[in-house]
């Protein structure tokens, strides 16, 4: 490469006829004609009939990308070579078990197919070792690989580890960059849901280019697109038109009616044609031809035993229950209000059901602490617990519902007994890179024998196996969410039997979500342990108003 000035204009010449130039490279890309082109060193040209024609046809300029360093922009150049001709051997970094090898032959024959192995069986392994050998077979060139954010280290560490060959490319950065990401080579590109659905707001038409040549969409946790009106489900059936492939992973594909099994086909076979009302018949019939579904009990008989959770009720403190009745009859009599006043209203389910769900949760934070207080029978319940397992030189995983009224007051209380270093958070308000920081401390750090973390953000896809027990501070009312915290450790790598406690309050809407879910979970077990007989809301009106202590007229 050399560089030569002609009329003030720095122009780089390559000794490579093949190499490309990122407009981003050069400098006031919209002004000159000749960005992008690619010069080697015998091609003449005129720099000043360049610079003629250029001002002779004036256009708007393009936006650039602001507040990216130079490494940002280099990205493109800096990327490894895309290589499509693979060994044949696949030298994997460790044995798969037998039930792993079929699922690796299930999907590679299955253009369509929904992977619901239960959570902690290696879901992410087998899918890395069948998109591998597709590369392999050259039966697919480009790869869209979609996860909840939590989960975007996962996957990177599994293509790191079992598919080396493959370069990746991780879209889950500031806007700016992700432009440029999205027209980077290589062979499997990562992204969230929600970056994915921001950039489809943002810029349909490069989503658009995107997805003209790829051939495989990959959904992990693909009950997120549940809902078939979301946008977030409109982005994924958009930028997965053309793929050849379509693959969805989920431990719960189906979490509380048959209707989110509609969506998650509208997504694997958009050709098929599917009744208005799916019957169960209906959805057995077509989940035998592309479902595969294996349970821990059946492939992982040397996974050590979990035991059933174990539930400690405990009363409210008397600054506890002076706030609670106050907040729960100012709720009842705010919400009997609007009840009235909607009811009429196109809109009154909706209205009704997100006001009362707003006065669930102010009951249920002032359970886990009353207004400005660290001090809870919960916390107190918790420290003792965390003692004991400290003793044994064990760690404990702590799930909650709440940042500021969970995570964010369970580390400040512990702050009194324990350092900053003993205990690792993890939320949905944190950045990918401090996300992954929670997790190496809390796995490799002997210091570190507490990790916190929401249920959102921290009940699906991690492994956090140091750990053997596991302390829900409050119940999600969903069973199959909480299950998916559950197996966060135990799962593959779990030594030793899984205790599972969870703290609830006496005589307060704890109780009865806690009733809920014992009901649910006798209903979630038809089709693949979570399609109902019924159409079932997640939470219905009527539960909503029974845990607030109204009845519905």
């Amino acid at each position: 490469m050399s560089t030569q000035i002609l009329e003030n204009q720095k122009v780089i010449f390559f000794d490579r006829i093949d190499t490309e130039i990122s407009k981003n490279l050069i400098k006031n890309p919209v002004s000159y004609k000749i960005i992008g082109k690619t010069f080697s060193k015998d091609e003449s040209f005129d720099i000043k009939e360049l610079l003629k024609e250029t001002s002779k046809k004036k256009t708007k300029p393009k936006s650039q990308p602001k507040n990216l360093s130079i490494f940002d922009l280099l990205i493109p150049v800096l990327n490894p070579q895309v290589n499509l001709d693979f060994a044949l051997d696949l030298n994997l970094p460790s044995p798969l078990f037998n039930y792993q090898i079929e699922g690796v032959k299930f999907l590679i024959s299955k253009p369509a197919a929904l992977l619901a192995d239960q959570m902690g069986t290696g879901k992410t392994v087998q899918t890395t070792t069948a998109l591998r050998i597709l590369f392999m077979q050259g039966k697919v060139k480009k790869a869209l690989i979609v996860v909840p954010s939590s989960l975007v280290p996962v996957w990177e560490e599994h293509l790191k580890k079992w598919a080396p060959e493959l370069v990746f490319v991780s879209i889950n950065e500031k806007k700016d960059l992700r432009k440029i990401l999205w027209e980077t080579k290589a062979h499997v590109y990562l992204t969230s849901y929600d970056t994915l659905k921001a950039d489809y707001k943002d810029d349909k038409k490069l989503l658009e280019e995107f997805s003209k040549n790829l051939d495989i969409v990959i959904l992990d946790e693909a009950h997120n697109i549940k809902n078939p009106e979301t946008l977030k489900s409109k982005t994924v059936n958009f930028v997965s038109k053309n793929a050849r492939y379509r693959w969805a992973l989920s431990g719960t594909p189906i979490q509380n009616s048959l209707d989110e099994l509609t969506s998650l086909l509208q997504f694997l076979k958009p050709e098929e044609i599917l009744p208005d009302n799916l019957s169960e018949e209906n959805a057995r019939q077509i989940l035998e031809k592309i479902m595969l579904r294996r349970l821990k009990q059946d492939v992982l008989k040397s996974l050590p035993e979990k035991y059933p959770m174990k539930v400690e009720r405990l009363e409210l403190s008397p600054l506890q229950r002076l706030e609670y009745d106050e907040v729960l009859g100012i709720e009842q009599e705010r919400i009997s209000n609007l009840i009235e006043k909607h009811k009429k209203s196109k809109k009154f389910k909706f209205i009704v059901k997100q006001n009362i769900i707003q006065s669930i949760q102010r009951l249920r934070q002032i359970c886990n602490f009353p207004s400005n207080s660290l001090d809870s029978p919960k916390m107190e319940r918790l420290k003792e617990i965390i003692q004991q397992i400290h003793q044994n030189e064990e760690k404990i995983v702590v799930f909650t519902n709440f940042y500021n009224k969970g995570v964010e007051k369970i580390y400040q209380a512990l702050l009194k007994t324990y350092r900053p270093e003993n205990i690792a958070t993890f939320h949905g308000k944190m950045k990918q890179k401090d996300r992954k920081e929670a997790i190496k401390r809390f796995k490799e750090d002997e210091n570190c024998f507490v990790f916190i973390g929401t249920i959102g953000a921290a009940g699906e896809g991690l492994t956090l196996t140091e750990s053997s027990y596991a302390l829900f501070f409050d119940m999600h009312w969903n069973p199959a969410k909480m299950w998916q915290a559950e197996d966060r450790i135990h799962r593959i790598g779990q030594k030793n039997n899984v205790i599972i406690h969870s703290l609830i309050m006496k005589d307060t809407i704890e109780e009865k979500i806690y009733q809920k879910i014992k009901e649910k979970e006798q209903l979630i077990n038809q089709v693949v342990d979570g399609v109902k007989r019924e159409h079932s809301e997640d939470v219905s009106i009527e539960d909503l108003l029974e845990f607030i202590g109204l009845k519905k007229n």
